[in-house]
């Protein structure tokens, strides 16, 4: 077959993982890992390397050298961890093979399919690994060194799709973790999910299969045909792995968690439970594995002071995490996903990611059967946004595409439920929306100002094809109750902004004219907006031209 044809019953090329797709490299990685800790005098063990499974060899030396201390550098660890994993996984030879993925690999060889080896392991321990094995087929290598992002970024899988000259949207990736998949996933790939060591949701334009074993060609195409459309569900997703996933609180409090500890006076921190680690006050240490194994809810001693430890609710994570742009407070997101009608497995575009605190709202409230579809025109601020969502769910998102450019150039030509616009100009914007909207489908306009709460208003009129727009405001008041003392708190939370919401219409429907007309000299000669068309300029006072 020719290399360049493609047609939709194939996929234009097949980008492969490697360690635990193709080869059986997690147990060696894990030895590796224990090795190298062992090296600076540390213990590792097979918990802490399978809560760090699909991380690139860079995060995991920059954890060790964490761990060490000591003067011990990331560069120093990564340095051992290279060596011991060459060592290791050089003298295997064919047995490193896992079931099926050999036969597999060979068959799309012979059938002339393209294909790409994409991983997170550096370049030089591929090329070790791959000289010690036959001939694979691959055209292209990225590895975790050759990219400025690793997975679970999508800029590995963009980049082997740019090498091989296809597009990333018509191709299959095969994937073994939750960090890769949703790499592939984000970079606009269909993904076949092969779990090993980890757990994988299945997820729109995913799908999860068991093994590779006797799995031929002809069949993991048949199953990218039924991906291109709505996700395949061929297994029960697994349950989630991280209380806040889900929004399901519960259990033991577990290394990686994020929890709050909050003192007498009411003051809080901010703490990332880990091993061998200490949260220090003025007051004395407490050390995390007082609080690992634990459950919620529970106290801890600081020299005199005691500590309340709970999980942070999304709430009190939204208001106090790192930030570039404002955020969306709890109340107003809160509104959103009420009238903006946020459902599990929903459809959503979110335009205007500032800091990331709605967009984890709306992950929570979609779940992992959804998808969120985020644009940002600012690189700084996605980055802080991406940060944010990860630190608070505990790992990336298998439903979040993050996008960083203009909405109007960069929108998915695929349908939505729902649309957020949380910017300065959305009015830009409508028409953009309105051509992937779903019929019924809402559109939440979030805005500051009054006068872009009318423009946005008027848009929506004018364009004819959406219902009349309902514009809100949200504030909330504290209460003191305590004995006798009932009264109003100090505290409140007033304007923050305005909610324009509504819905479209069927294409080729026109909104019906609203009886009720314009108070006199709404659209007079000083309005110089959009106009809706039951008021003409016609039965507009004209001002008189200046002599």
């Amino acid at each position: 077959m020719n290399k360049t044809a493609y047609t939709a019953a194939r996929p234009a090329a097949v980008l492969w993982d490697f360690d635990s797709t193709i080869v059986d490299t997690e147990p060696i990685w894990t030895q590796c890992e224990m090795a190298t800790m062992a090296h600076y005098g540390q213990e590792w063990t097979e918990q802490d390397s399978a809560a760090l499974v699909g991380q690139s060899v860079w995060a995991l030396s920059q954890i060790f050298a964490e761990r060490i201390g000591e003067g011990v550098t990331q560069a120093d660890t990564l340095a051992v961890l290279q060596q011991k994993a060459v060592e290791a996984m050089t003298t295997r030879g064919e047995s490193l093979f896992l079931p099926g993925a050999r036969e597999l690999v060979d068959e799309m060889r012979d059938q002339g399919v393209r294909m790409a080896l994409v991983s997170s392991t550096p370049r030089n321990i591929l090329e070790a690994v791959l000289a010690t094995l036959p001939e694979l087929g691959f055209e292209v290598i990225v590895g975790g060194d050759e990219v400025t992002a690793n997975k679970p970024d999508p800029e590995p899988y963009r980049r082997a799709a740019e090498l091989l000259g296809v597009d990333i949207t018509k191709c299959l990736v095969v994937e073994d973790s939750p960090t890769g998949a949703t790499s592939a996933n984000a970079a606009g790939a269909v993904v076949v999910a092969v779990p090993s060591t980890v757990p994988i949701p299945d997820a729109r334009r995913r799908v999860v299969i068991d093994s590779l074993d006797q799995v031929t060609t002809g069949q993991l195409f048949q199953l990218y045909r039924r991906c291109i459309g709505q996700p395949a569900k061929l297994v029960a997703p697994p349950p989630p792995v991280t209380p806040h996933y889900s929004g399901v609180t519960g259990g033991l409090l577990q290394a990686g968690e994020r929890v709050t500890l909050s003192d007498t006076k009411g003051r809080r921190h901010s703490v990332l439970l880990t091993p061998g680690k200490s949260f220090n006050s003025s007051k004395g240490g407490v050390r995390h594995e007082e609080m690992i194994g634990k459950p919620e809810g529970i106290t801890v001693t600081a020299g005199n002071m005691t500590f309340l430890v709970l999980r942070p609710l999304m709430s009190d994570y939204m208001v106090a995490m790192p930030r570039e742009a404002a955020v969306i407070y709890p109340k107003d997101a809160a509104q959103i996903l009420m009238w903006g009608d946020i459902f599990p497995g929903a459809r959503v575009l979110e335009a205007g990611v500032g800091s990331g605190a709605l967009s984890i709202a709306m992950l929570r409230a979609i779940g992992p059967e959804g998808q969120l579809n985020s644009y940002e025109r600012r690189e700084d601020f996605a980055e802080v946004a991406r940060k944010n969502v990860e630190n608070f769910l505990g790992q990336p998102h298998p439903a979040w595409n993050l996008t960083v450019g203009d909405l109007v150039e960069s929108i998915r030509d695929e349908p939505i439920d729902r649309a957020v616009l949380d910017m300065l100009a959305p009015w830009e914007c409508i028409d953009a929306v309105g051509d992937v909207l779903v019929p019924g489908g809402v559109l939440t306009c979030y805005v500051a100002t009054a006068t872009q709460l009318g423009r946005v208003a008027d848009t929506l009129r004018t364009h004819g094809g959406w219902t009349e727009p309902q514009a809100t405001e949200t504030t909330t008041r504290e209460w003191h109750a305590e004995g006798l003392a009932i009264r109003p708190g100090h505290g409140s939370t007033g304007h923050t902004g305005f909610l324009v919401h509504s819905r479209r219409l069927a294409p080729g429907v026109e909104a019906p004219m609203r009886k009720r007309r314009p108070a006199p000299g709404a659209y007079g000669p000083d309005y110089h907006g959009p106009r809706p068309k039951n008021v003409p300029m016609s039965n507009q006072q004209v001002p008189e031209q200046e002599s």
